[in-house]
């Protein structure tokens, strides 16, 4: 005991000279502290007279689109309980009548150059949508909104210009009354033309029970003949490329059905109903680097 008191006695006695020190300099210290910033000469806080961005998005990848879509949510809940005034004379009859349209925005294209904004497409749609959105308010709009959805209005000269090319491509029969479609599934693809007939198919030039030798392709091929109850009335001469069995069968399922509605319009309900006129988007997923194969993976082995 003695000697652990012998030990600790030296150890307390400079803990407390230190502290001792501390409280006698410290207010020495700071006087000295004080005194040299006095001396200092006053410098003017430079970052009091930077200059500061005005969007509070500035920082963002691309500001301005940002404070676009900003500026058109608020317009939009400013004037969301817009209640219009009710027509009372002929000329508010009109007035009324003529605002009840129907508005064609600006391609992807020329509202990036209207805006001096590079757009993705999916930021076009964006903001397509909250000009939607603003075209939903109840007629005659808000004489504001008014005003910016005709920014962004499409030019007369464009729907009409789309319109008659449109007409002009629109699929109609031949000189010799076949109805030419394409249709495509996975790698596959192909060339349909349908015509009146006895009912006969040939794919590649060649009878379809020796093209395809799968009953579930054959079936798959003369699906849109079935179900129109059409197998005996029209003739099928189609090109199919790449892709298998399979993927040839449902593009040519496609193209066939396609080809039927150039005849006769009124079978897209039945088609539509039977999945003959719908493409389908499914592919085989890609393999991944560093995956056994495209979901798979390999055992993770601890050690």
């Amino acid at each position: 005991m003695n000697t652990m008191l012998r030990r600790a006695l030296p150890l307390a006695t400079t803990m407390a000279k230190t502290n001792l020190t501390k409280s006698i300099m410290a207010p020495t210290v700071q006087r000295t502290f004080a005194t040299i910033r006095q001396q200092q000469p006053v410098v003017d806080d430079i970052l009091a007279y930077r200059e500061k961005p005005e969007s509070l998005s500035y920082f963002t990848g691309n500001f301005k689109y940002n404070d676009l879509l900003i500026e058109l949510d608020a317009l939009y809940k400013q004037n969301e309980d817009w209640k219009p005034v009710i027509a009372t004379s002929e000329d508010d009859t009109s007035l009324v009548a003529a605002d009840e349209k129907t508005y064609a925005w600006k391609l992807r294209e020329k509202m990036s150059e209207m805006l001096a904004i590079p757009l993705k497409t999916s930021q076009w749609r964006k903001i397509t949508l909250h000009l939607n959105q603003l075209a939903s308010l109840p007629r005659p709009l808000p004489p504001q909104v008014a005003q910016v959805l005709a920014l962004y209005e499409r030019s007369e000269s464009n729907p009409t210009t789309t319109t008659e090319s449109t007409s002009s491509v629109k699929a109609a029969l031949d000189d010799m009354g076949r109805a030419y479609a394409v249709g495509r599934r996975k790698e596959s693809s192909a060339r349909c033309w349908v015509v009146e007939g006895e009912g006969k198919v040939l794919v590649n030039g060649v009878e379809l029970k020796d093209y395809f030798k799968r009953p579930v392709d054959r079936d798959q091929v003369v699906l849109p003949l079935a179900v129109t109850e059409l197998a005996e009335k029209y003739n099928v001469w189609t090109l199919v490329t790449g892709g298998g069995t399979t993927g040839q069968a449902e593009a040519i399922k496609l193209g066939v059905g396609k080809a039927l509605l150039i005849h006769d319009a009124e079978l897209k309900p039945t088609l539509r109903k039977a999945g003959c006129i719908t493409r389908d988007p499914r592919v085989v997923e890609r393999k991944k680097e560093g995956q056994r194969k495209a979901r798979a993976k390999y055992t993770w082995v601890k050690r």
